[in-house]
């Protein structure tokens, strides 16, 4: 892999591990309090979405500077690592250079779910909720056109069995997590935001793991 490819890689797997530290220290500094429970201490792995690390104040009422910093550095890296990632298609594409167009796409997709993720890191939930909102859902609209399309520029140029399998387990997982946003239980009920926030971490993990693993694979290659 060519150095400026290889450090693209080597930058998105290390803003994947910089956000799998800095988040649970963000979780442990948070200042308390979720939707169903303003008083209760500290943060819920099943009641607090990853949206209210990035909060200036939590829902218990105090400031929650600290907290929102790290989950800011954390998720913006991550947006302008994967931007920077998405353009290195081609290097995928090996000797065949084959489907083009997909790989044109997940450019196109990347960029604008990183920008999206970016978007997300500098609009805290408990100030602009409406863009808060719209980025997010942008971000992992995008985000899922984005791993579908990598997945066909790697597996019509010589992926590897465990390259392929791990996209492919990487689109299930965003596909299931766009079909519980857009369908599955509201946060209306206490049922409902409870499955919607682990499946938020769940997706959030495996992303994070996606990027280490595709990346290391990559360079190695």
């Amino acid at each position: 892999m060519s150095s400026t490819r290889g450090w693209r890689a080597e930058l998105l797997r290390y803003a994947a591990i910089q956000f799998l530290v800095l988040v649970p220290v963000a979780m442990a500094l948070y200042a308390g309090g979720n939707y169903y429970d303003v008083d209760a201490d500290g943060y819920a792995v099943t009641r607090n979405f990853l949206s209210d690390l990035g909060m200036t104040r939590s829902w218990s009422g105090h400031s929650n500077t600290v907290s929102a910093v790290l989950f800011s550095i954390a998720l913006a890296t991550v947006g302008v690592a994967f931007i920077l990632f998405s353009w290195t298609w081609r290097r995928f594409a090996f000797a065949r250079q084959r489907a083009r167009f997909a790989g044109s796409a997940s450019t196109a997709l990347g960029t604008t779910s990183g920008v999206a993720f970016v978007g997300i890191a500098c609009t805290p939930f408990d100030v602009a909720l409406t863009w808060h909102n719209t980025f997010v859902l942008v971000a992992f609209g995008t985000l899922l056109g984005y791993v579908v399309a990598l997945a066909v520029v790697m597996g019509r140029n010589g992926a590897t069995r465990w390259q392929t399998a791990v996209n492919v387990a990487y689109v299930v997982l965003v596909l299931g997590y766009v079909a519980l946003i857009f369908f599955g239980p509201r946060l209306d009920t206490e049922w409902g935001f409870r499955t919607q926030v682990i499946g938020q971490k769940v997706v959030a993990l495996g992303s994070m793991l996606h990027a280490i693993l595709l990346t290391t694979t990559l360079t190695r290659r």
